[in-house]
């Protein structure tokens, strides 16, 4: 928990550097990129290790990223590693595509089908998430056979299941509620003359 309100917190400073000068596109795809950077193995050990002196790990971060980024960017990634919170990049760059995805009232969905979708396809899907949540959307598509049918959709925390195998699912359990109902009813009431209805599925 403290660790997110940390990398937040420092989202929040580069988001609001980002929306005065008018980058914020540029500057997500920079913090972006630094956290990838951090997370090679070398040189996450390079700028975690107290041993190595500060002034080393800021020429080998200046010479890496001075040329690919924004000024504000690279100091970003300076002060994260003065502050030995490299392993925070990631949420930091999570946390500020969130917040820019929200000051445009966008969203990211992840719409999983059993089979490639077409154009078309994909753009029915896109319009009935933006109606149902109100938010343009910015749809990635994967392909799962196992799901059968229908489609599966994350949109951040929410997720919206029309497969195919969700709703065999939800037919079984009425199946298996059904007899199992039938069955109380017939133990329940041995002497009825008349049939217990098939149950409502």
């Amino acid at each position: 928990m403290l660790k997110g309100a940390i990398a937040r917190r420092y989202a929040e400073a580069i988001f609001g550097l980002a929306l005065k000068q008018n980058t914020l596109d540029r500057t997500l795809e920079d913090v972006q990129g630094i956290a990838q950077l951090f997370s090679k193995h070398t040189l996450a050990y390079l700028l975690r290790e107290p041993r190595i002196p500060a002034q080393r790990k800021e020429t080998v971060l200046r010479e890496a990223l001075s040329t690919r980024v924004q000024p504000t960017s690279l100091n970003l990634a300076l002060l994260i590693v003065q502050r030995g919170l490299v392993d925070l990049m990631p949420n930091i760059a999570t946390e500020l595509q969130q917040m820019i995805l929200d000051h445009k009232n966008q969203a990211m969905a992840e719409v999983t089908t059993a089979a490639p979708m077409d154009e078309k396809q994909q753009a029915l899907v896109k319009q009935a998430l933006e109606q149902r949540t109100g938010k343009t959307i910015l749809l990635q598509t994967r392909v799962n056979p196992e799901i059968l049918g229908g489609v599966v959709a994350r949109v951040g925390d929410q997720v919206i299941d029309g497969s195919v195998q969700q709703r065999l699912q939800i037919l079984r359990r009425q199946l298996l509620n059904g007899v199992a109902t039938a069955s109380l009813d017939v133990l329940g009431d041995a002497n009825r003359d008349t049939e217990s209805p098939a149950p409502v599925l």
